[in-house]
């Protein structure tokens, strides 16, 4: 491409901002084949029409400097030691109700996990050591780790580092001796909101598929995680095709969209009314089919909850700007006006020398000064009290506050109040407690989500909240999709799985045909059925199944896990066997499957193939009495007295 050229589209680049905006056009053939002659890849599959974000940055390359100074810009990265931010010699982090240590190093450039639990004698026991490959999370606040599966299957780590009070300590949701470990996967909405879109297969954003990754995914929020796929639109940059209108057309233009629009794009992972009951998508959608320009409610339902031990006006949480923003009496005497881009540029980094004019600027655009100079306070003859013209207003009107859910960060309270709690209040120290959920509910009922829809997108939050334990939930589910014909195969899938959670085999197969109609190619579905047919009777078709389904689709593990029992159930040892060392090859980290050969090891007389699978299997879930006994047995069979004492201590502790 000349320079000439370049310089054409750059001044048409600028003219766009006065174009319309809207939907970005899907990518032609012609943009495909065009840009891959220029040596730029578009994304296929589930996100297509996507490019590398430093495309964008060629012709927008101020807006490209100032956004990476932004924490979104930051939001997923790889370790780099460059970017180091962690204190290295505070580690190892004992955690006294896990009664286990945590650490984190370098190891030849490459930054390294490790957990394990002391004995009495001084020996480490349990030891689980992994690369981390990934860190999500700005570092502005907090920074998790993650490590990813030759699979694609990516999973946190229980350390986290906290950059306010400059510390290791638990992740979220780790703090109390029962957690999940380092077995917590990255779910498609996680990555569908911390980073940019990669290249995702077809279908793996749906329900019933897990979440696989590739291994070369982008680096942060980027471009076009507000502007929509750009192929299109660099395609009619780079070859100089159409008319103007059709360049600014190919690119949605967040600032031009109705504002219910516009903040559908923010609100897509800012807007989160609590960390207990997930939202849910709407059905027929999957966790990467959201494009700037679209309503957000057609995509998901928000979910909110009833507390039994607070109100919501009580509850701050880490992800709570919007929901609090929206409870304030400024956001509703605005009749919705007030927003998000009222205060910040999603482009720009506020420099702190900077940030009180910025905010009480943006505070004065609605707010009257009186005679005095001072803030107008309307409706009273109080005056507001005496403050210098270079104060900040967000510090007592915004403070900052410790997050529930977050218990070791505090953050900006985004609920506007005239009278603050006193600062020993809002920043004391909590404890991680789990809310009592008293109701669940449609965040926006009159939404426009059809009346069924939102009863099943309801029951099936409830399902997903209570691991399928919630009774009336089931029945009310089951009672709704006899009356209600949907095409949808999801809340079909929730109930197939609540029924099989609950033992409920006869009930699972009398829907297993009506599942499998709407979702023939669906994993879960897939094992659901299976596990259903198995569990009444007609076990050779249900391994005839999921056999099909592990040759067709060899990247699922757990449809050879499945398998594998199955197998093993039947006596077939040999075979299931081969299967559950697939999966581990695939998953290192699946302790079923590491049980599970251990299992069948020992019972085709491999003792020492049992206990090195055993001692596999305690070193990724440590919690399990069962296998460690079985652990000491072998290891005093095999004449290794100290080591099975050391384990015999942990059965005890």
């Amino acid at each position: 491409m000349s320079k000439a050229r370049i310089r054409f589209w750059v001044f048409v680049g600028l003219l766009s901002v006065l174009g319309h905006a809207g939907w970005a056009n899907p990518v032609s053939e012609a943009a495909i084949e065009f840009l891959k002659g220029e040596g730029i890849h578009v994304s296929s599959g589930a996100a297509a029409g996507y490019v590398p974000d430093t495309v964008c940055a060629e012709c927008h390359a101020d807006k490209a400097e100032s956004f990476a100074d932004m924490g979104m810009a930051r939001s997923l990265y790889r370790p780099a030691k460059d970017n180091t931010i962690e204190d290295f010699d505070a580690v190892p982090y004992y955690h006294e109700p896990s009664q286990r240590h945590y650490e984190m190093e370098w190891r030849d450039g490459e930054m390294w996990f490790q957990r394990y639990s002391n004995t009495a004698d001084g020996h480490k026991i349990d030891e689980f050591a992994v690369k981390v490959d990934w860190i999500m999370g700005s570092g502005n606040h907090v920074r998790v780790y993650l490590y990813q599966t030759p699979d694609g299957a990516m999973f946190q780590l229980p350390l986290a580092w906290y950059t306010q009070t400059k510390k290791w300590a638990m992740a979220p949701g780790y703090e109390s001796a029962n957690h999940e470990g380092i077995l917590r996967d990255i779910h498609q909405r996680c990555i569908g909101c911390h980073n940019a879109f990669g290249e995702y297969s077809e279908k793996s954003g749906l329900k019933g598929h897990i979440g696989l990754y590739p291994h070369d995914l982008p680096e942060g929020i980027g471009c076009q995680r507000c502007h929509g796929p750009g192929a299109e639109h660099v395609y009619r940059a780079y070859s100089g095709e159409g008319e103007v209108e059709e360049l600014r057309s190919a690119i949605v233009q967040p600032g031009k969209l109705p504002r219910e629009r516009l903040y559908s794009i923010c609100y897509g992972c800012h807007m989160q009314s609590n960390v207990a009951v997930n939202a849910q998508l709407r059905l027929g959608r999957d966790h990467f089919s959201f494009r700037p320009g679209e309503d957000l409610k057609d995509f998901i339902a928000q979910i909110d909850i009833k507390e039994a031990d607070q109100s919501k006006g009580d509850r701050f949480e880490i992800n709570h700007h919007p929901y609090r923003l929206e409870q304030s009496t400024c956001f509703t005497q605005s009749k919705g006006e007030l927003g998000c881009l009222s205060c910040h540029d999603p482009h720009v980094k506020i420099k702190p020398e900077q940030r009180v004019e910025h905010y009480r600027n943006a505070c004065l655009s609605c707010h009257e000064l009186d005679d005095d100079g001072l803030p107008a306070i309307e409706k009273t003859e109080a005056t507001h009290p005496e403050i210098a013209a270079t104060d900040d207003c967000t510090t007592c009107h915004m403070p900052e506050r410790r997050t529930e859910d977050v218990v070791e960060v505090w953050m900006t309270d985004h609920r506007i109040v005239r009278h603050i709690e006193p600062e020993e209040e809002r920043m004391r120290e909590i404890k991680s407690v789990d809310p009592v959920v008293e109701n669940v509910f449609l965040q926006h009922p009159n939404s426009g989500v059809p009346k069924a829809e939102a009863s099943m997108l309801k029951l099936m939050a409830i399902l997903d909240y209570s691991k399928n334990k919630m009774d009336f939930a089931v029945r009310d589910l089951e009672k709704l999709l006899g009356q209600a014909q949907t095409p949808h195969f999801e809340p079909w899938l929730t109930l197939i799985e609540a029924y099989i959670a609950n033992k409920q085999y006869g009930k699972a197969r009398q829907i297993a045909g009506a599942t499998l109609k709407r979702a023939p190619d669906n994993p879960k579905v897939i094992n659901a059925v299976a596990v259903s047919l198995y569990a009444t009777g007609d076990k050779a078709q249900a391994i005839d199944i999921l056999t099909k389904t592990a040759n067709q689709m060899p990247e699922l593990v757990f449809i050879r896990l499945t398998l594998a029992k199955l197998l093993a159930a039947e006596g077939k040892l040999d075979g299931a066997l081969q299967y559950a060392e697939s999966v581990v090859k695939q998953r290192p980290n699946q302790w079923q499957a590491w049980a599970l050969i251990a299992n069948l090891a020992k019972a085709m007389g491999d003792d020492t193939r049992a206990l090195e699978a055993y001692l596999k299997t305690l070193e990724i879930r440590p919690e399990s009495p069962a296998i460690r006994k079985k652990t000491v047995s072998l290891l005093e069979a095999a004449g290794r007295q100290d080591e099975a004492a050391r384990h015999q201590t942990r059965l005890k502790q």
